[in-house]
C-alpha cells in the first residue's frame, strides 16, 4: 500500500581556519542554524555490526526466520514493559505481536480507518502504562495507534483497535508519542499534511497551547516522527515534495528537540547524513562502545542509520563488514525497554517496507 499525503594543515587545523573565515558569514546568511550544516567532525567507523531478518512478508528476497504474509510495510514498533513487540504493517492495517525473537503471541490486532469499513494505514504506536487515555469500555488504551488517514485508535482488550480521533479531513499522521507535563498526560501526532504536531490531552481532547515551532526550519519541511526521549520530544523533518509525501535527498533532514509544553530547547541535528529522518532511539552505553551511550536516528530515504553523541556531534554510522547496514525503506529502531530483562538490551530492533513499501520486514541489528 502506497502512502497518500497531503501537503598540508591537519584536517582539524584546516577546517578551524576556513570556520574563521567564513563563520561570521555563515551565521548571517543561515540564521544561526547549526554549523553541522557545513562540517562534521571526522566520522568514527562503527563496525562489526549484524542484521538478523525475523520476519518478513515473502521469502524471496530477505532470508527471514519466519514468514507472515500480512507483515506489508512494517512501520511502527513498540514494546511492553517485558519487551512483547508490537510492529504496525500499515500496507495490512495490523498489529502484529511477537516475542524477542519473531514469534507470533496472539493473533494481530486489527486497526480500522475512521469509518471502520477498512484497514488504517497504522504509521506510530506507543505503550500506554498509564491509567489515562480510556477507551469506550471505560478501561485505558494500553497500545495507541495513528495512521496516516489522519485516525488515532487504541486497544486494551480482543482482536480490534477503536477508534478514539477521526481528523482524516486535516491530517495525515506519521508518528506518535506521549509524554508528561505538569502531571498531566499528553499524546502527540506528528501531522505530515499540515506541518504541525497535533497535541491531545489524556481524553483524547485536542490541546492547542503547545506550539512546537522551530524558527530556523527551512520552509518545505514537515513532522514525520516524534519519539519521547527521557520526557524530551525529539521530531524528526522531512523534506515535502511536489507530491505531498516525503522526500528522499542526502542532507534533507533535521531533528529537533522540545519540552512536553511544545517548547523548543534545541536544534539536534541539521543536514548533513540526515536523509528523511523517521527512527530514532537512545542507544545504551555498550552500543557503539562509549560510555555515555548515543542518540540513533534512521533515515528512510536511504536506509542508513547515524550515531549522534547526546550533545548532537555526528559519530557515525553503523556498519557491517561490507560497510554501512542499508536497510530499504527503514521506519522504526527502537530498544526494548530496561525492565525487559531477558532480552540483550544491545539488540536494535528495527521495522522497515522494502520495494516502495510493498513489502515487510522486521528484524534486529547486534554487534
Amino acid at each position: 500500500m502506497k502512502r497518500i499525503y497531503y501537503h598540508a594543515l591537519s584536517p582539524r587545523l584546516a577546517r578551524a581556519a576556513i570556520l574563521s573565515l567564513i563563520l561570521p558569514l555563515t551565521l548571517i546568511s543561515t540564521g544561526c542554524d547549526q554549523i553541522d550544516d557545513f562540517f562534521s567532525d571526522d566520522p568514527k567507523v562503527l563496525k562489526d555490526y549484524k542484521q538478523v531478518n525475523l520476519v518478513a512478508n515473502t521469502s524471496e528476497e530477505y532470508d527471514a526466520a519466519r514468514v507472515d504474509p500480512k507483515l506489508v510495510n512494517a512501520w511502527g514498533i513498540a514494546f511492553s514493559p517485558t519487551g512483547i513487540a508490537w510492529v504496525n504493517a500499515a500496507g495490512t492495517g495490523l498489529s502484529f505481536v511477537y516475542d524477542k525473537d519473531g514469534n507470533e503471541l496472539r493473533p494481530a490486532v486489527a486497526v480500522p480507518s475512521a469509518d471502520g469499513s477498512s484497514p488504517s494505514p497504522i504509521t506510530g504506536i506507543i505503550f500506554n502504562g498509564s491509567t489515562d487515555f480510556k477507551l469506550p469500555n471505560g478501561d485505558p488504551a494500553r497500545f495507541i495507534f495513528d495512521g496516516v488517514d489522519g485516525v488515532i485508535t487504541g486497544w486494551n482488550t480482543g482482536n480490534e483497535a477503536v477508534v478514539v480521533v477521526d481528523n482524516s479531513a486535516t491530517a495525515a499522521y506519521t508518528g506518535l508519542a506521549s509524554a508528561t507535563a505538569g502531571g498531566a498526560s499528553f499524546l502527540y501526532a506528528a501531522n505530515f499534511r499540515s506541518g504541525k504536531i497535533d497535541v491531545f490531552d489524556a481524553n483524547f481532547a485536542p490541546v492547542t497551547d503547545k506550539p512546537f515551532t522551530d524558527s530556523n526550519l527551512p520552509a518545505g519541511y514537515a513532522p514525520f516522527n516524534i519519539q519521547n526521549i527521557d520526557n524530551e520530544l525529539y521530531v524528526l523533518y522531512a523534506k515535502v515534495g511536489a507530491n505531498g509525501r516525503d522526500e528522499a535527498g542526502a542532507g534533507q533532514g533535521y531533528v529537533s528537540v522540545f519540552n512536553p509544553d511544545g517548547h523548543l530547547l534545541k536544534r539536534f541535528a541539521s543536514k548533513g547524513q540526515l536523509n528523511a529522518p523517521w527512527g530514532i532511539a537512545k542507544a545504551p552505553a555498550g552500543f557503539i562502545g562509549n560510555s555515555d551511550g548515543a542518540i540513533l536516528v534512521g533515515n528512510f530515504g536511504d536506509g542508513r542509520i547515524n550515531a549522534y553523541a547526546m550533545d548532537g556531534e555526528f559519530i557515525g554510522q553503523i556498519n557491517d563488514q561490507d560497510g554501512p547496514i542499508t536497510i530499504e525503506g527503514l521506519w522504526a529502531i527502537s530498544f526494548v525497554p530496561g525492565t525487559a530483562t531477558n532480552i540483550d538490551p544491545n539488540r536494535l530492533y528495527f521495522a522497515a517496507g522494502p520495494d516502495d513499501e510493498e513489502h515487510g520486514l522486521f528484524g534486529y541489528i547486534t554487534k
